[in-house]
């Protein structure tokens, strides 16, 4: 049986993922954790449309400063958003984010326990950050640089 810190950042990145969802009409789900938000979604009753993904989640061991993922998924088409999901938590950062990869699936969005972080030309951008965390904290666990802007949420409030 998981630990209650283990199973309350598990539910963190289940809800962030479902919100992810939301206003999207197709989603493609990739196996591990984006089978559990699917389960999530659909035991709140929503729907998720077999239309053409607008959306796609993906579970992610590592990924590279420029978004490069590594993963054991093989999503058709990627015309739409990626977004990495991982249960790694703050100890386990640097490890997550920030290790090369050259090969591997491009993703826009990475969901974590601590953070959601943003893949851009100009980095690794922090959008959400876990409460009682600051973007600070964050950065002293990675050797790549992150940046954050002044609509840094607390994660989940989206």
């Amino acid at each position: 049986m998981p630990s209650p810190e283990h199973a309350a950042d598990l539910d963190r990145v289940l809800s962030r993922a479902a919100e992810e969802c939301e206003s999207k009409e197709g989603v493609w789900f990739g196996d591990g954790l984006p089978q559990a938000v699917r389960s999530a979604i659909d035991a709140r009753a929503q729907t998720t449309a077999q239309a053409p993904a607008e959306l796609v989640l993906i579970e992610v061991s590592a990924v590279s400063p420029q978004g490069r993922a590594s993963t054991d998924a093989d999503p058709p088409g990627l015309e739409c958003p990626v977004v990495g999901l991982s249960t790694s938590g703050l100890d386990d950062l640097d490890s997550l984010v920030g290790s090369p990869c050259d090969n591997g699936i491009q993703i826009a969005r990475l969901i974590c326990p601590v953070a959601v972080f943003d893949f851009t030309p100009d980095g690794i951008r922090v959008r959400e950050v876990r409460h009682g965390l600051t973007a600070a904290d964050l950065q002293q666990k990675l050797s790549t640089p992150l940046w954050s802007g002044p609509d840094l949420k607390e994660l989940g409030t989206h």
